[in-house]
């Protein structure tokens, strides 16, 4: 199937990605079942050397990269690696949705806003169920756009048939006298009150070949709908038969037509879109819940079969165009994007070199595998580089910097106290561990759960974050600690040396809390209330929707995106209006200009003045046409206007927001078992605060909301959660370690992190702005608010999340040392429970 072909690297061998998963798995518990130091050195560069040579040939295959050598193919074509739709355009669809006809009065059903919207989330799932693909799906009347990134012709032919399957199932009790009767009732020369002739293709059993057709005559009502069921999924053993699971409400309503019928004797009809799939005599007193449909010819039908009545469709579905579209964002951005997060990646790598000196060097080449496995997975399952993706990609990075630096401020801390270098690293990734193995498990279980829920970009950036974080992971403590054992082994590592840009003192910050407390209730008030006033007016089309104008471009004349793109950013609109070139398989090639209903006149003058030969114009005779002006005259560009629904509709952000709240409830129910409930409340406070801020400040900004955001305020989630935990595990250290006021330790643990915050800060922060600054207006929005986020987060760690567990604390009178160490016992006693 096309879906399946779009998220898997070409050439990608099943057998072979098992046997590398089983062998790597192998070597994992090796590592972590030996202490003996060297063998452990052995084992984890053999883990992290045959995932590094895994994630390069997923990018590019061994048979390309020597294709490449030799000069026969160009490196931009030989990796596996691909682009959303913004990046690098593609393909787009144009369906439209028939209408309905009641089967007793043969009425047609108009069609409604509610069945567009269903059509549109079905053929989102069916498109992307992974959440690896980048498919915007957008409604347009009676028609629904799908854009798909560069594919294959082969591939497109493919995909008309998964957009075309309405996958309609019917479920019929077959006349007794059907064989006799069936034909005749077709061709009219009987009629059977209740009754209908549906055709079914006759098959050579052995080649698949369509021999011919009969009819088989049933009853005309359904026993049972497509719409009872629940999961359906092909059978592997037979690769001819689709299981299906029903609903209750199927399960009951299978078991009162079964047991109206006989068994060995009546015949149980399967009809899809039309046509008879399967009739077989009832095998069975009873059928219930699950059942089998079976006379499929091969895997690939059954699978074509199960995606479709896991996704049916109400309507029928006709493909009436197809084209070439152009990127969304263009070309100069997309390379000035590329080009301002290498120069910000590099700023990274240049501070964390300096400020950690040899210990910078390990740091590096950890990134640098955890940047190859996000991107060798990402080539090996397909998922496409979005926007949101790359908001995945921001946030990976800027965990991973964050993991380095956790331990090299341990390492820092051990050192001081006298141990010599290799007890000192021993030590510091033991304790460091814990900080990152929560901070990345909580970040982790919001990406599982949105990924789950979630829908379109939202389930991209889930599955980008996910790739990142099981990369952090295995970079941080396992790859960074087999550079620092063979550095000590071969002699390379006598004496480690970090800079100190931060003085080593407790700070009252807790003291403070009541300042932060008014500062952050002002800013919270002041931005509820500017969104409540120019909340709407902030939404911007993929939100509220708009209009589409189709220019068709007369042969020879040469339009570019870009120079429509700098004709309308001119044009004073109230919301972001965008340009694409689309062409068609046949004719000339269109200039489309998405606009708000209220900003098209506007564009549509500016693009009529501007664009040489668009504003000419002829004699017209007729009166009729529709783009004729009160002068008589018409223009010669021809424009066809249609409204578009919102890309982002009311189910995708209640999708998108219920995920996210049951994915920090889990994170709740994480810090509780992990920590204590007073923990779980300042983590989920400082994180409202931090969404509730940014939020404000960039309605206070001006800022349109748009697809751009959803990536944005997932990734502050991300890094809000992350920067919290980290306090917090010290926190919780120092309350089982240290002695003395509650409000002392809780200082000395913000104030012991504070370098380790300072710095994951502010190389995010730069890494961020440089993209606001040279990545072009189009990313401005998406740099903006994470840098907003990011400076909000930072202070919420220091001055909002632990007092509100101070405050809690305090005020229901719990001893938070006490709580901590009966909690580590509990853990010990009985770690099934943690």
């Amino acid at each position: 199937m096309i879906t399946s072909q779009l998220a898997s690297a070409p050439g990608s061998d099943t057998t072979m990605v098992l046997f590398s998963g089983v062998t790597l798995l192998v070597l994992l518990f090796w590592y972590l079942a030996t202490d003996k130091d060297r063998v452990k050195r052995n084992v984890g560069s053999a883990i992290v050397l045959l995932i590094a040579v895994f994630s390069f040939c997923a990018i590019i295959s061994p048979n390309n990269l020597m294709q490449v050598i030799q000069g026969k193919k160009e490196l931009s074509k030989a990796h596996n690696l691909s682009g959303g739709i913004e990046i690098v355009g593609g393909s787009a669809f144009i369906v439209e949705v028939q209408p309905n006809v009641d089967q007793d009065t043969q009425e047609v059903i108009p069609l409604t806003p509610s069945a567009m919207d269903t059509a549109k989330t079905i053929l989102e799932k069916r498109l992307n169920e992974a959440g690896t693909l980048d498919a915007p799906v957008t409604v347009q009347g009676n028609r629904i756009e799908i854009q798909i990134p560069k594919i294959d012709p082969a591939d497109a032919a493919a995909l008309k048939k998964i957009l075309t399957t309405t996958a309609k199932l019917t479920i019929h009790e077959r006349h007794p006298q059907s064989d006799q009767l069936a034909r005749l009732v077709h061709e009219g020369e009987e009629h059977i009150p209740g009754y209908r002739a549906y055709p079914q293709e006759l098959k050579d059993p052995d080649t698949g070949e369509i021999l011919g057709e009969r009819y088989v005559l049933v009853k005309r009502k359904p026993a049972l709908t497509g719409k009872e069921v629940a999961a359906a999924y092909p059978d592997r053993q037979t690769n001819t038969q689709v299981q299906i699971e029903l609903t209750s409400t199927g399960a009951r309503q299978m078991e009162t037509f079964t047991r109206s019928l006989t068994a060995g004797q009546d015949f149980i009809v399967s009809i899809l879109d039309g046509k008879v799939i399967n009739s077989a005599v009832l095998n069975a007193e009873v059928l219930s819940k699950r059942f089998v449909i079976s006379g499929l010819d091969n895997i690939e039908e059954c699978e074509e079969l199960s995606k479709g009545l896991s996704n049916p469709m109400e309507n029928d579905i006709e493909v009436i165009d197809e084209r070439t579209i152009s990127a969304t964002l263009g070309e100069a951005t997309v390379k000035q994007g590329i080009n301002a997060g290498l120069a910000g990646l590099a700023l990274t790598v240049v501070f964390v070199l300096l400020y950690y000196r040899f210990s910078g060097i390990v740091a590096i080449i950890g990134l640098a595998l955890n940047i190859l496995i996000l991107f060798g997975a990402m080539a090996l399952f397909g998922a496409s580089f979005t926007l949101p993706g790359i908001a995945g990609i921001i946030l990976t990075i800027g965990v991973a910097v964050d993991a380095n630096v956790l331990i090299y401020e341990r390492m820092r801390e051990e050192l001081a106290t006298g141990k010599s270098v290799h007890a000192a690293i021993k030590a510091a990734y033991d304790k460091a561990f814990s900080a990152i193995f929560d901070a990345n498990i909580t970040t982790l279980l919001t990406a599982l759960i949105l990924f789950w829920k979630a829908t379109g970009s939202v389930k991209g950036f889930a599955v980008t974050l996910t790739i990142g974080i099981l990369g952090t992971l295995l970079a941080a403590l396992l790859c960074t600690r087999v550079m620092f054992a063979w550095s000590e082994d071969t002699g390379v590592l006598k004496k480690v040396k970090f800079m100190n840009l931060i003085p080593e003192r407790t700070f009252n910050f807790i003291g403070k809390r009541k300042i932060a407390f008014v500062l952050s209730g002002v800013l919270i008030a002041g931005g509820i209330a500017e969104t409540m006033i120019e909340g709407d007016k902030r939404l911007g089309i993929d939100f509220v929707g708009g209009s589409v104008v189709r220019y068709e471009i007369p042969e020879g004349q040469n339009v570019t995106r870009q120079q429509a793109q700098e004709i309308l950013n001119k044009v004073e609109t109230t919301k972001a209006v965008s340009a694409q070139i689309e062409q068609p398989a046949e004719g000339n090639a269109f200039l489309t200009v998405k606009s708000s209903r209220e900003d098209k006149e506007a564009c549509e003058a500016a693009i009529r003045a501007n664009i040489p030969g668009f504003g000419e114009k002829k004699t017209h005779e007729s009166t009729i046409a529709e783009n004729i002006d009160g002068d008589g005259t018409e223009w010669v560009v021809e424009a066809s206007v249609s409204a578009v629904s919102p890309t982002l509709g009311g189910e995708f952000l209640g999708n998108a927001v219920w995920a996210l709240g049951l994915g920090i409830f889990c994170v709740l129910i994480y810090i509780t078992l992990r920590y204590e409930f007073a923990f779980a409340l300042g983590a989920f406070l400082a994180l409202a605060h931090d969404i509730l801020i940014t939020l404000g400040i960039l309605v206070l900004s001006g800022q349109e909301f748009s697809l751009i955001h959803v990536g944005a305020f997932l990734t502050i989630a991300g890094y809000s959660i992350n920067d919290t935990i980290v306090v917090f595990d010290r926190l919780r250290e120092n309350l089982k370690t240290k002695r003395g006021d509650i409000r002392d330790v809780m200082n000395d643990a913000i104030s012991t992190t504070l370098s380790r915050t300072i710095i994951t800060s502010v190389t995010t922060f730069v890494s961020v702005l440089v993209l606001f600054i040279f990545g072009g207006a189009s990313l401005k929005a998406f740099s903006f608010t994470i840098m907003i986020g990011v400076i909000v987060g930072t202070y919420s760690s220091i001055f909002i999340a632990s007092p509100i567990v101070y405050i809690y604390s305090k005020a229901r009178g719990i001893n938070l040392r006490r709580e901590v160490l009966e909690s580590d016992l509990e853990s010990e006693i009985n770690p099934a429970k943690v």
